[in-house]
């Protein structure tokens, strides 16, 4: 199954997001310092409507977060389309007067009112404060999140593993037995004494790791197979596991360090936590002062309906 966006559908939901972008730097304009020279070229022109490179970074900033990784990085050459496509429908919209339509007055003022509450919310967070002690407090409390270990592997893929590798292979899988027998030969090179990164990289079929070595860098539990975290956990510095099968094929990992991740790399993470709780609290606050009435009933999740059971045979004629 194809994950690609079909093209109608994509510009409707980047349409979105530039009204989103647009309204967004209406409600907050950038800072005086960011304003573009005067004579700084158009990288985008549609009629007499020119964009910047200083007005395309500034639209990129006003997306949602969400979206604003992808189009200010591998998505930014889909943006010229994109843009252009949206200021060419905006235009003939203007001409048909489309925006007179109720239904479209209605969306744009849900959009706007949307945006409004993004301002607000994060108004709300940069003024809520963060204390140092309350960001060691929270590292502390989560510091087994942050315990990492730095491995490598060397993967031999088997015909019957389930998982297929993201980068083309170069040569098929072995059969199961096959395979098994080339990676038990392989620990025993590891266990007289083999360098495990020169054997990665001749040897292991993970083409995305091979070519350094097998390294695949700092680890938690989160981020690999269940099978290959719990054996780098248990596993001591500089030593090499048995061999472990995995939706892959046969795998064996080496332990090369071992480090709780610092409060400097997750310190912005966790301040952006904090900030968010404390918000949630003010916005609790604030709900107490309006008067506020939800219809509990219409918004009960919908009651599944029994599906009705095949007769039994003792009741045919």
């Amino acid at each position: 199954m194809s994950s690609r966006v079909p093209p109608r559908t994509a510009l409707f939901l980047f349409s979105v997001l530039c009204a989103h972008a647009i309204s967004a730097e209406e409600v907050a304009p950038p800072p005086p310092g960011n304003q573009p020279k005067a004579d700084e070229p158009a990288v985008i022109t549609v009629n007499d409507e020119k964009m910047t490179s200083a007005d395309v970074q500034r639209f990129i900033q006003a997306l949602p977060p969400q979206f604003r990784s992808y189009y200010g990085g591998p998505g930014r050459q889909q943006l010229p389309r994109y843009i252009v496509q949206m200021k060419i429908l905006a235009a003939e919209a203007k001409k048909e007067k489309l925006e007179d339509r109720p239904e479209v007055q209605k969306a744009i003022a849900i959009a706007r009112e949307s945006i409004l509450a993004d301002a607000a919310r994060k108004s709300m967070g940069e003024k809520v404060p963060v204390s140092d002690q309350e960001v060691q407090s929270l590292y502390e409390k989560r510091k087994s999140e942050f315990d990492e270990v730095h491995i490598r592997h060397l993967l031999i893929r088997a015909d019957n593993s389930p998982a297929r590798p993201t980068a083309a292979p170069t040569s098929p899988p072995l059969p199961e037995a096959d395979a098994r027998k080339k990676i038990e030969d392989l620990r025993s090179q590891l266990q007289a004494g083999g360098d495990f990164a020169e054997l990665a990289q001749a040897n292991s079929e993970d083409l995305a790791t091979a070519g350094a070595g097998g390294d695949m860098g700092y680890i938690n539990r989160q981020k690999v197979f269940p099978p290959i975290a719990n054996a780098a956990y248990e596993l001591a510095v500089g030593a090499v596991s048995d061999i472990i099968q995995t939706p892959y094929g046969f795998e064996i990992i080496k332990v090369e360090d071992r480090r709780v991740k610092p409060l400097a790399e997750v310190r912005p993470d966790l301040e952006a936590q904090l900030r968010q709780r404390k918000v949630e609290e003010v916005l609790q606050k604030l709900q107490a002062q309006y008067k506020v009435v939800v219809d509990a009933a219409y918004f009960a999740p919908a009651k599944k309906t029994a599906r009705p059971h095949p007769p039994s045979p003792s009741t045919h004629p």
